[in-house]
């Protein structure tokens, strides 16, 4: 029972910590207009970005939506 509570003592004193501490993503603008696009068209846009967090940002994998 006794190390039920350490356990427990331990994870609410370092959960906060573990939980705020992440990356976070931010572009400017974060929409961009590209118009009529028909296929065929060569269209290109530069998306700026920062980290606005106090993590490492890795980017894994870039797909269009």
């Amino acid at each position: 029972m006794l190390m039920r509570k350490i356990f427990l003592l331990v994870f609410l004193f370092f959960f906060p910590a573990v939980s705020y501490s992440q990356p976070s993503i931010l572009f400017d603008p974060d929409r961009y207009d590209f118009g009529t696009v028909t296929q065929g068209d060569i269209i290109e846009h530069t998306f700026d970005f920062t980290n606005a967090g106090d993590e490492y940002l890795v980017i894994e994998k870039l797909v269009p939506s």
